[in-house]
Order: C-alpha cells, then structure tokens, then sequence
C-alpha cells in the first residue's frame, strides 16, 4: 500500500461522487414515478372516455 499524506482525501472524494452521482438518480426516478403516478391516471380515463364514446355511437 502507497505512502500517503496526511491531507489525501482521493477515497473521500470518490465516495462523494458516487453518493451524489447515486443521489441524482434517486431523484430522477422519483419525479418520474411521481409524474407517472400522476398522468397515468388521466390517460386511462382519456381513453376510458373515447371507448364509451365510441361504443354509444355504434348503437
């Protein structure tokens, strides 16, 4: 194992990168699971909607 000085911070800093890298993906999928949580819904009734629509003019 390398000598090293006392101020090396090589390891800290790497963990740093990989908790915010780890951080911002955490992140992303949330909004996204939220927005989804959010949307889905209105499209399914959307669609919901056209097919009750589309059925009670065919009659």
């Amino acid at each position: 194992m390398p000598e090293r000085d006392w101020d090396d911070d090589t390891e800290y800093r790497a963990a740093l990168a990989r908790a915010e890298k780890l951080t911002r993906f955490s992140w992303a999928t949330m909004v996204t699971l939220l927005a989804l949580t959010v949307v889905a819904p209105v499209i399914l009734a959307g669609l919901t909607f056209l097919v009750i629509a589309v059925s009670m003019g065919q009659r």
